[in-house]
């Protein structure tokens, strides 16, 4: 069921407070413009770099290729979001609707003040509604640009507006009915909802254009608050367009995914995806990746922390690899050589220079105990990265904003996505990614690399480090990975957010911090109470995999560079 009269506004605003949230959203979407240029003019400045290092030549053909491409696909649907935004918003001073042109202005100083938060959700939500059924897609860009506003439309009223658009159809009405009883101009009005609806089609299998203009949209919607009527003729609309919410939703997606990832079978073992909680069908999804699992094999447990805001889904991927590499991974912690540099951290050592005093023979036993199953999930993590990005750019989820997150080698599956999203044509992505997290991420700070998945991305790109995690280092050391490393560092790319997380100072504690994580990196949807939760079993973590600390972590804390212990060797 659904409340259309949530999804538009109640009342008619005045031309100055419907004026202010169309200057808002022009100067906001400008401002977005620029920014996914700079993005893209930055990825080619990489990679121009990167492949001509030698002369430091400007970048070459194939990345200005990719960015002129890319800023043409933001530009067209920057000017459908500003076209649907005029509609909304009545077709403020008149006239014909601007062009966001590439010297539009941005400046976001001197704005007039927004109307109160009820008429600008409802306007927003209008907003929505009309970008859907013009463009039958849910653009990350858009749900990026919404959260830039610090308001956002009613999701929940606009999916159910598409999802029972014959309830949403006599709601409105009824809602004309009363209106009809009010005045004349008001029945003047609801006698063109028969057109309007006829344009709102035409609109729907043609893009937002001039039949849906042509039908008086802003009239109507300015006639006596009848913008619930016009949303209701919307929905009417809608009512024989199944593929529109076929689309949006991923109704025909979901099966698409499973014979997708049976085409993938080959290559990745043990892939499905698991919902956290019960879909209900929300606007936008999300995706959780995590890495090293327990015996029990679970894959949720990490995601638990999200609420109900969203559709949540955890990616479960060659659960067999990521068992062996739990157990390899508990071995090494207890190594005397991994005990030591964990009390020398305590002391307050740099990490580098601690583990650069370690003896080759220390690092060739380290080796020996865990390098073969990292290296093994490692190579299974980026196939399983090339899965997720064919079930993004094949619209699996629906055609519906998607957020990204993912934890230690998880982290490295929803990087390899973006990278390998990154390599398709612009068009057939950019729509797809509003955010991705990527805590303790294995991955090599290349800027060529971050730069390309900055672009793919919509919204916000985080990266969250610990630079303490000497687990991490000592696993990217025996793996042959330079010093730079995303899960222990600043990537220092523009465009990524780079944040330092507290208390994770081993990459087996990252499993238990991953909701007071996102916390601290901002990430909305998460609880805090089971943030809470999910940290107290830090120190059932710690327990488990040091048993014997206390009767070792003198011995331990007593070995000294140059002083041999059962075999360990640590240098100068």
């Amino acid at each position: 069921m659904t409340d259309i009269a949530q999804a538009t506004a109640p009342d008619a605003l005045p031309e100055p407070d419907r004026s202010a949230i169309f200057t808002h959203l022009s100067r906001r979407l400008a401002a977005h413009r620029h920014t996914a240029q700079r993005y893209a003019l930055a990825e080619a400045d990489a990679v121009g770099l990167h492949v001509n290092a030698d002369t430091c030549t400007l970048p070459d053909a194939m990345g200005t290729a990719t960015s002129d491409a890319f800023l043409r696909t933001i530009d067209a649907w920057a000017q459908e979001v500003l076209s649907a935004a005029w509609i909304a918003c009545q077709q403020p001073g008149g006239g014909a609707c601007p062009t966001l042109g590439p010297l539009a202005d941005s400046s976001l100083a001197g704005l007039p003040p927004l109307p109160d938060a009820a008429h600008l959700t409802h306007t927003l939500t209008l907003l929505l509604l009309l970008h859907l059924s013009a463009t039958q897609r849910y653009s990350a860009h858009t749900r990026a640009l919404f959260a830039s506003l610090g308001a956002a439309p009613d999701e929940h009223a606009a999916a159910g507006t598409l999802k029972h658009p014959h309830d949403a159809a006599r709601a409105a009405a009824a809602i004309r009915a009363a209106h009809e009883h009010a005045s004349a101009p008001a029945r003047a009005a609801g006698i063109a909802l028969g057109a309007l609806a006829g344009g709102i089609v035409l609109g729907v299998t043609g893009g937002l254009g001039a039949p849906l203009v042509g039908a008086g949209v802003g009239g109507l919607l300015g006639a006596l608050g009848l913008g619930a009527s016009a949303a209701g003729a919307l929905a009417t609309a809608l009512a024989g367009s199944a593929a529109v919410c076929g689309t949006l939703f991923g109704a025909y997606g979901a099966r698409a995914s499973g014979r997708m990832v049976a085409r993938h079978a080959g290559a990745v073992r043990d892939l499905a995806l698991v919902p956290v909680r019960a879909p209900v069908e929300t606007l936008a999804v999300r995706v959780c990746v995590g890495g090293w699992v327990g015996e029990d094999g679970g894959v949720v447990q990490p995601w638990t922390v999200f609420g109900d805001d969203m559709d949540t889904y955890a990616l479960q991927w060659e659960v067999e690899a990521l068992q062996a590499l739990s157990g390899a991974l508990r071995t090494l912690v207890r190594a005397q050589a991994m005990q030591y540099v964990k009390a020398q951290l305590l002391r307050r050592t740099v990490l580098a220079a601690l583990l650069s005093s370690l003896a080759p023979l220390t690092w060739l036993r380290l080796g020996r105990i865990v390098d073969n199953p990292w290296s093994n999930a490692c190579a299974r993590a980026r196939k399983a990265g090339g899965v997720l990005a064919d079930l993004l750019a094949a619209r699996a989820f629906g055609a519906r904003p998607v957020v990204l997150a993912g934890c230690s080698l998880g982290a490295l599956v929803v990087f390899e996505a973006l990278t390998q999203l990154a390599a398709r044509p612009p068009g057939e992505t950019v729509h797809l990614v509003q955010d991705a997290y990527l805590l303790g991420a294995p991955v090599q700070c290349a800027q060529g690399a971050w730069a390309a998945a900055r672009r793919v991305v919509a919204g916000r790109l985080v990266n969250a480090y610990a630079r303490d995690d000497y687990v991490l280092a000592v696993l990217a050391r025996v793996s042959g990975m330079a010093w730079g490393v995303a899960g222990l560092a600043p990537v220092e790319v523009v465009g990524v957010e780079d944040v330092e997380a507290d208390g994770v100072d081993g990459h087996l504690k990252w499993r238990a911090m991953v909701g007071r994580c996102l916390v601290q990196c901002g990430v909305p949807g998460v609880s805090l109470e089971e943030a809470e939760k999910q940290a107290e079993l830090v120190l059932d973590t710690e327990q488990e995999l040091d048993p014997a600390l206390d009767k070792e972590d003198a011995d331990a804390e007593a070995v000294e560079p140059g002083m041999h212990t059962d075999g360990l060797n640590v240098q100068e």
